[in-house]
Formats: structure tokens, sequence, C-alpha cells
């Protein structure tokens, strides 16, 4: 079975992944799993109530193709949480591409997967978290693609789905890419 990993926590901006979740369940039939630091239900940045499915201590990361996290106002609040580095460091090392978009490049960062590598996020989280990206390289740019992570700025949602998807090898061919990235960006 096809399964993503989506990493929710109080706070998360629901608008960023929105299009990627569509394309990932839509076009490419992947089932869905969501969890929380702790297992509990999270409220996002629009107000939306998400339901988890469990803890992320209690995921086998090894299940998933894929795993999705979100920017949000809630990262200040979650960065020091070992479990996450931990289990963003085991999908790495298990081979598992990580889409991160905005503020989530911190977790990213503080998980040392951004070490000697390129990265995006919005200008502001770069800037208030020099430290953490210290060791890494910040372009500035719309979206960084690597063979296993995607970084993305928060208004870039639209380059970040096409490029979960391209990720996974979700098109079919340059016009599917094409018309998927219109659809997206609402044109």
């Amino acid at each position: 079975m096809k399964k993503i990993l989506f990493f929710a926590y109080p706070q998360y901006a629901d608008f960023e992944i929105a299009h990627a979740l569509f394309l990932l369940r839509k076009v490419g039939k992947y089932t869905v799993t969501t969890v929380s630091v702790d297992g509990e239900d999270v409220e996002s940045i629009g107000g939306l109530w998400t339901k988890v499915e469990g803890a992320l201590s209690d995921i086998n990361i090894s299940d998933f193709s894929l795993i999705l996290i979100s920017g949000g106002d809630g990262v200040p609040a979650i960065i020091n949480k070992e479990t996450i580095s931990a289990k963003l460091v085991e999908a790495f090392n298990l081979g598992i591409p990580i889409a991160s978009i905005c503020a989530s490049a911190v977790l990213l960062g503080k998980a040392g997967l951004l070490e000697d590598r390129e990265f995006t996020c919005n200008q502001s989280t770069f800037e208030n978290n020099e430290k953490i990206f210290s060791q890494s390289i910040y372009t500035g740019d719309d979206i960084e693609v690597s063979p296993q992570l995607i970084t993305a700025k928060g208004t870039a949602f639209a380059e970040f789905a096409v490029s979960v998807g391209q990720m996974l090898d979700l098109f079919q061919d340059k016009e599917q890419y094409d018309s998927l990235l219109k659809f997206c960006k609402g044109m």
C-alpha cells in the first residue's frame, strides 16, 4: 500500500499542504496517516481540527513513501521535541523523501538534515533561526528540490504540491504536470 505520513502539530498551516494532499490522494491514490507529537488531535492555524491516528513515536517510519510537514506558527513550540528529529533522521537514513514547506524547514535544520545543503523557507523564518541554519545554504528561492528533500516558501504551495507529486512519479508526462500546476495556481 502507498502511504504518506503527515505530521500535524498545533497551529500548522493547513493551506500550505492542501494541494499536495489532494494530488497525493486523487492522482497518486496514496493513503495519508496523520500523527502528532503526542497523539492528541490538533487545531490548524485556519481553525480546522485535525484528528490524528497516533503519536509520532509509535509510527514505523519504514511503512511510508514520503513524510509531509506543513509550516505554521506552532513550530517554536515543538522544535525541541527529540522524537521529531529522531524520526526525520530515521526517514532520511532509510531513503524516504521528506517534503517540508515554510517554517517546518526549522525542524529539518534542527535534525541536521540541511547541513551543507541548499534549502529555502520564508526570509523571516531564516532570519529568526539563523543559528539552526548556520551550516546550511539558504537560497531564498521559492522551492528547492534535491533527490530526497523538498523545501519551499509558504507562498509556493502550488509548486510544492507538484514537486511532491513529481518526486513520487505521479505524473504521466509534462502535460499532466503543467496542467496540475495550473490547477493548483487557480489558472
